[in-house]
């Protein structure tokens, strides 16, 4: 479970959230190393923040306009990526700091890798996924070949509703989603409300369905969102080109 008021995590969707991965080694390295590459190409400088799970502090790094960094991770890795105009304060991303989210489970279930673009907490900025040297022979992804190393995107982020607007200093820095403005069970899918078939997609969360379909959208949302791949490693763009 990586986003705050995310209910299902993108294990769910195969049944076993809490199952330990059953093995550290790449599909195309012996010692396991998987690498992620941060793309900025923004018209702005970016500090990205990275948070492994189960860490309560983020890592933060600067990443200037037209640049890259590398990052080599355990090949067992869990956590989430995301960025934020440099110059502002970068907290975790969550309710009530959304930002558009890059999500990673290394070496689940079959030693596959599953992966995710969420706006489940909300979003500020356009993204996209991209293994790198993905194996679809490999990869059988449940919810369809669409999903087998494919390339998660949102390149143009939906027009925030006014109500949902998070502003800071003046300016528009993000989206809340529905579930983490006004907490109700029909935006979060919790007390009774809290399975698939009590909770569908809410007018909110179509809405950036309709223009993102690719971007997890609220806690049940798993079968048009998740994507599975055996890869060296994955590209995460930041503001990628439409």
């Amino acid at each position: 479970m990586y986003t705050s008021l995310k209910l299902v995590s993108i294990a769910a969707l195969i049944g076993f959230a809490t199952a330990a991965p059953t093995s550290s080694s790449s599909s195309s390295s012996n010692n396991g190393d998987v690498k992620i590459i941060i793309k900025n190409q923004c018209d702005y400088d970016l500090s990205v923040g990275k948070l492994d799970n189960g860490v309560s502090f983020p890592e933060l790094s600067d990443v200037s306009q037209g640049s890259s960094k590398t990052y080599d991770l355990h090949g067992q890795w869990q956590g989430r990526f995301w960025g934020r105009e440099a110059g502002n304060e970068n907290p975790t991303a969550g309710a009530a700091n959304p930002a558009s989210l890059a999500e990673f489970t290394f070496k689940g279930h079959g030693g596959h890798d599953y992966y995710d673009v969420s706006f489940v907490d909300g979003y500020n900025i356009p993204i996209r996924i991209d293994p790198i040297h993905g194996n679809k022979k490999t990869s059988h992804a449940d919810n369809g070949d669409h999903y087998t190393c494919g390339a998660p995107t949102c390149s143009n982020v939906p027009k925030c509703p006014d109500e949902l607007k998070v502003i800071k200093n003046g300016k528009e820095v993000g989206c809340q989603s529905a579930c983490s403005k006004f907490g109700t069970e029909e935006y979060c899918c919790s007390g009774n409300k809290n399975t698939p078939d009590t909770c569908p997609a809410n007018e909110y969360s179509k809405k950036v369905k309709n223009e993102c379909p690719d971007v997890y959208t609220y806690a049940y949302d798993d079968m048009t969102s998740t994507f599975m791949c055996q890869s060296e490693g994955y590209t995460v763009t930041f503001c990628p080109s439409s």
